[in-house]
């Protein structure tokens, strides 16, 4: 990343070391009280499992749970952390891999807590990175690039799954609502992705200099989609994290299934997460109710049963999926408290792009 700072970015002395502690302050209070959200949530679901007499079969079923099976899900959910930070490496290789995975680790801890289809977890990471005296422009270009390629996944295996389980090729439903419609939608947003992006970049060179927020905008859109799809033409071995991070998450929940006696098809399971997954772009503090009500629906839909086996199975899941990268998250976020404000070491990295 070349010209990645400059003197007014890296600027030392007591003003600008008193703006990032502050910064780092309202960062650090944010994420304790998302978590202290998520801890009373559980607190709640837990409570309300032992109170009401209709949720008393549910209670049963998760001290029934397969305890090799659980510590199978969170061995899974470690991976899909693992996938995210290979990805994140590959596209903010400038920082280093040591400080590079410690902030995709909070990234994804900002993430759980938050929700937010991701946007959270890369707002702090742009933070950080500007803090560091990397450029702005940089900074927005390889975001993009990051939440384009962690939504498309889900995106494209959408369709991959829908449409093929539609005409019976794959087990599961067959019901148009449930998987034609989802896929068709998916296959739209790709194309309207990328007109979008065509469009912004003619549009962007045609604004006058009154609307220059409004191109950088565009700019960054546009320069986003691209770099995606040069990534796409000639493939990084780390391009991998995308696939990693998104099919491990997945089965982590079928994992949790499997985890009280329960045995769906993958696709099934595949096809449930990712619609009941939507409820996740929400702006609900770690998509809390919005996200068990999404996955249970859907694969109560798709003719998982008992629904006492599903709703354990997709709390659990919750449980592993939103604590996991939450704790391993924060530690890594308290480890780079020190590094905000350093700028990077001016050093040449061949394999960045």
């Amino acid at each position: 990343m070349s010209g990645t700072h400059s003197s007014a970015d890296t600027r030392e002395g007591p003003e600008a070391h008193q703006e990032h502690s502050s910064e780092m302050t309202a960062q650090s209070r944010s994420l304790r009280n998302s978590l202290i959200t998520l801890a009373v949530f559980f607190a709640l679901v837990a409570a309300l499992l032992l109170a009401v007499p209709g949720l008393h079969s549910v209670a049963d079923r998760i001290t029934d749970a397969s305890v090799g099976w659980v510590a199978a899900a969170i061995g899974l959910e470690l991976l899909s952390c693992a996938g995210y930070v290979i990805l994140f490496e590959l596209l903010f290789g400038r920082l280093g891999w040591h400080l590079a995975s410690r902030l995709a680790l909070a990234e994804l801890a900002v993430n759980a807590a938050f929700s937010l289809s991701g946007l959270g977890g890369i707002m702090l990471g742009a933070w950080v990175m500007r803090s560091k005296g990397i450029s702005l422009q940089r900074i927005a270009t390889r975001s993009v690039e990051l939440f384009l390629l962690t939504s498309a996944i889900n995106v494209v295996a959408t369709a991959v799954i829908g449409i093929p389980m539609w005409l019976g090729l794959l087990p599961g439903s067959t019901d148009p609502l449930l998987t034609l419609i989802p896929a068709a939608a998916a296959i739209a947003a790709i194309i309207a992705t990328l007109v979008l992006a065509t469009w912004a970049q003619g549009y962007a060179q045609s604004v006058s200099q009154a609307h220059r927020n409004v191109s950088a905008v565009l700019a960054t859109l546009s320069a986003g989609v691209r770099g995606v799809l040069k990534l796409l033409r000639h493939p990084d071995p780390r391009l991998s994290g995308t696939l990693i991070y998104w099919l491990c998450d997945t089965l982590v929940l079928y994992t949790c299934l499997i985890a009280y006696g329960s045995t769906p098809s993958f696709w099934v399971v595949a096809m449930a997460y990712l619609v009941g997954m939507l409820a996740n772009s929400l702006p609900i503090p770690g998509g809390l109710v919005a996200v068990e009500g999404g996955l249970t629906g859907m694969l109560l839909l798709f003719g998982v049963k008992p629904a006492s086996y599903v709703l354990a199975a997709v709390l659990t899941y919750r449980a592993i999926a939103l604590w996991v990268p939450s704790l391993i998250g924060s530690v890594a976020f308290i480890s780079i408290r020190r590094e905000i404000g350093r700028p990077l070491a001016n050093r040449a990295r061949p394999a960045e792009r």
